[in-house]
């Protein structure tokens, strides 16, 4: 690729105030062939940072990035920032364990102003910020927020509070591309479809807006507010006490550069909706409406296909869940929700074969928790498959609603345990933790695809909550052997042996029994399949062998396994997790967890402490 800036060399967003219109489109064509050729290397959120280009041009060319700050919401549209702020260097290093994240990193530049991996918090960190600034501050707080982001209540509750503070001008950049990791889904959507298709208002605006001086602007945009609400009578955020502008082509650099200088000096708050394109300038991307370039593993750009391809029959956890779910719906009445996880969690096929049966209800956790609880309480069995680090969005409606009722809701957590490149925001470390103490729920995390099929089997039978947890990663299956299959909520012993007790659950077993095997280790390797409660019959078995414990989880120590198991026995326990304050960062799960303590040399070190007992 021929580039006309050298995009490396870039130290801070200086520079690009003293471009020139053209030279600007160049950078904007210059950062994208940047983003793809290094994206197809390491892989990365490729479609939603080549749709901010022009906007995070257009924002370093009006704002002080010395002075003003930017809230990225999630942070995954955040790559082009990084390249302004002196980062382009690093992009070989992007995601990998040590190396630049994908996400913002406080730690990595001190133009990283808010730290999330989570959606529709920045409104509210604008808030904060721009009162912990005051009054008078003579500085702007800028959050950019996607249309998917903007519909999760945490963003509605801090839309409500800013409408309506006086003193303050909150400016909030709505990048609307219809499509989280997928489409956007919900009535929001609905009216931002009929935003989208004013186009009198939109030529009307951008009339008005090369006709009229930016201080006539200000002065009578009331009347021009008034005349927009004539013909656009649907709108939101006006409703809500914010100055609307838009919508406007976000890869328009001129109407995006006029509309930034009109505003930047408002004395209020003020909405910018902008329309961009997800996966602009690379045509594998602009014309995916399904996800799949939204995070990309290396690809070759030729072709836009990923450069490895599973193996016959290998399938993630998360498809192996959906090929379940689609054989238990044959015999059993159930509903799938989930909160826009369609395409992450792998749930087409599903959502293809019952679309009655299936609910996404968009980036809204909670929402999803106590519809789910809903259902439960009027006779259903609602199934909610989240992500391991989304729930925890959810805590107090888990606990409140569907577990303080007892409700019989099947709640599957994907990516439990540590989950790799996206780093310390995604871990699903804590789910253990955070369910151990709530009433009535039962917690298990099947050895392997058969048993993933046994146990939601068996929960569907369940008249309580039940967590079922999966990890990220592969598994070799053939669908068409796949039968289904009853799992018990139980503990079973996979390997005998006479120097001590070794638990764990999940694919880390196999793992585990491997190593055991290999290295002829006299320890018994106990299938913990259900982590709470604990299989007692069994445990009261164990116990009677005066043998002493390894606990092997890829959980933090509060609430563990390790931690019941010591409450309960007079016997030495020893343990591998995450203790009580570790930060995972980001990096291959086997970088991460051989740097944790779960190498296999490790495991082995730590078995052999059972000898000396």
């Amino acid at each position: 690729m021929i580039f006309l800036f050298d995009i490396n060399e870039i130290k801070n967003p200086e520079f690009i105030k003293n471009l020139s219109y053209k030279e600007k489109i160049a950078l904007a064509e210059d950062i994208r062939k940047f983003l793809i050729e290094n994206l197809s290397k390491t892989g990365g959120h490729l479609a939603s940072n080549l749709g901010v280009v022009e906007l995070m041009i257009a924002l370093y060319s009006i704002f002080d990035y010395k002075n003003d700050q930017f809230i990225f919401d999630v942070g995954h549209q955040a790559y082009v920032h990084k390249i302004f702020t002196g980062r382009a260097k690093d992009f070989p290093t992007l995601r990998k364990y040590k190396g630049l994240s994908g996400y913002i990193n406080r730690k990595e530049s001190p133009y990283d102003i808010w730290e999330s991996g989570h959606s529709s918090t920045s409104i509210s960190a604008l808030s904060g910020l721009m009162l912990a600034n005051g009054k008078n501050a003579q500085k702007r707080v800028i959050a950019i927020i996607g249309d998917a982001s903007i519909v999760n209540g945490v963003s509605l509750e801090a839309l409500n509070y800013l409408g309506g503070l006086k003193d303050y001008a909150p400016i909030i950049i709505l990048n609307d591309n219809k499509m989280g990791i997928s489409k956007s889904v919900g009535s929001l959507t609905m009216v931002f479809n009929r935003l989208r298709s004013k186009k009198i208002v939109r030529k009307v605006k951008k009339i008005t807006n090369n006709i009229f001086p930016k201080w006539f602007t200000n002065e009578v945009h009331k009347v021009k507010r008034g005349i927009k609400g004539y013909i656009q009578r649907d709108n939101i955020f006006e409703d809500l006490g914010f100055d609307y502008y838009g919508p406007i082509d976000g890869h328009d650099l001129k109407a995006l550069t006029k509309t930034f200088e009109r505003v930047k000096d408002i004395d209020g708050p003020v909405i910018i909706h902008i329309l961009t394109n997800k996966g602009k300038g690379y045509q594998f991307a602009e014309a995916d409406d399904y996800g799949t370039f939204h995070g990309v593993g290396p690809f070759n750009i030729e072709t836009g296909m990923p450069l490895k391809l599973p193996k016959e029959n290998e399938h993630t956890y998360s498809e192996i869940v959906t090929e379940a779910l689609c054989k238990l719906r044959q015999e059993n009445e159930f509903y799938v929700i989930t909160p826009a996880m369609k395409v992450g969690a792998m749930l087409d096929k599903f959502a293809n074969q019952y679309p009655d049966n299936f609910i996404d209800v968009g980036i809204a956790e909670e929402h999803a928790t106590v519809m789910s609880a809903g259902l439960a309480l009027g006779g259903k069995k609602p199934i909610l498959l989240m992500y391991s680090t989304f729930a925890q969005r959810a805590y107090d409606y888990f606990l409140n609603d569907i577990c303080r009722q007892n409700l019989p809701v099947i709640i599957g957590l994907d990516r439990a345990g540590v989950v790799g490149a996206d780093g310390s925001t995604h871990q699903g470390i804590y789910d253990v933790s955070m369910f151990s103490g709530m009433p009535f729920v039962k917690i298990v995390m099947p050895r392997n695809s058969y048993e993933i099929m046994g146990v939601f089997n068996t929960a569907l039978k369940e008249n309580c909550p039940v967590v079922i947890r999966y990890p990220r990663s592969t598994e070799k299956i053939d669908f068409s052997k796949y039968e289904i299959v009853s799992t018990p909520f139980e503990w079973e012993i996979i390997h005998d042996g006479n120097k001590g007790i070794v638990l764990s659950y999940g694919p880390d077993l196999n793992r585990i029994l491997d190593i055991v095997l290999k290295n002829g280790l006299d320890v018994m390797v106990v299938n913990a399949r259900i982590i709470k409660p604990i299989d007692y019959n069994l445990f009261e078995k164990l116990e009677a062998l005066n043998l002493p414990y390894l606990i092997i989880e890829e959980v933090v120590e509060s609430g563990s396994l390790y931690e019941k198991i010591c409450s309960l026995t007079k016997q030495n326990v020893y343990k591998i997790n995450f203790g009580f304050d570790t930060i995972l960062p980001h990096g291959s799960i086997n970088e991460v967890l051989n740097d944790y303590g779960f190498s296999d040399n490790n495991i082995i070190k730590e078995i052999k402490k059972l000898y000396e007992n």
